[in-house]
């Protein structure tokens, strides 16, 4: 079976390695960082990639729920699968099933790795640039303000990259907002399903011609 996967920028290095212990050679396609934020524009340009694709039997998504980007998708050239994730977190957290994210997923929480801090730095909400800004209490108070009562952060180790730098980056804002770090063990149970090509009930599965469904993916745990 021929695939090819698109994959948010921040599976990127989890995606590969899955492949990698599986031998799987399929095409990976990394999408752009700047539609992470933008549901309508991921959708809109997930769908014309879909359309331009071509000799292939199955396209496999990986933004899942994201917002909703990815809710009425048109398998226009091939079986389209999803995995029934609402996000990005849900996949680096997912185990054998994807139920088992309810045990791990603290909603309340701030979840984080190597390259969400990266997407931070680049953002409006680095410490560094806010600080630069409004001066080192001016920042605190703006990120006290932004956060709230979420000052849980967890640091998901994935195995695919040194935790260190990551701490080291975060603790300027985790001491702004009084917050607390744990890392927490991301077992990537998504992406090592789409390596072995084992889709099971954790994913929609669109035949060609088919669409995505609304409400595809599991429900929020409370």
């Amino acid at each position: 079976m021929k695939r090819v996967i698109f994959t948010c920028p921040t599976l990127k290095g989890e995606l590969l390695q899955a492949l990698q212990e599986t031998g799987c050679g399929d095409t990976v396609i990394v999408l752009p960082q700047r539609l992470h934020s933008v549901p309508q524009e991921l959708h809109t340009y997930l769908q014309d990639c879909i359309d331009r694709t071509a000799n292939v039997d199955r396209i496999i998504v990986l933004p899942s729920g994201c917002g909703g980007s990815t809710a009425g998708l048109r398998a226009t050239t091939a079986e389209l699968v999803v995995p029934r994730s609402r996000d990005c977190i849900d996949i680096l957290l997912s185990g054998e099933k994807l139920a088992d994210v309810r045990q791990k997923r603290d909603m309340a929480g701030v979840f984080m790795t190597k390259d969400w801090a990266g997407f931070q730095k680049r953002s409006d909400l680095d410490f560094d640039k806010l600080a630069r800004k409004h001066g080192t209490e001016g920042a605190k108070a703006f990120l006290r303000k932004v956060y709230g009562k979420f000052n849980h952060f967890y640091l998901i180790d994935t195995g695919c990259y040194d935790l260190e730098p990551v701490r080291t980056y975060l603790k300027p804002t985790l001491d702004a907002i009084d917050g607390t770090l744990t890392v927490i063990r991301g077992t990537c149970g998504i992406l090592k399903k789409v390596a072995a090509n084992r889709i099971d009930e954790d994913f929609v599965s669109v035949p060609r011609g088919g669409e995505v469904p609304q409400g595809f993916s599991m429900p929020n745990f409370l």
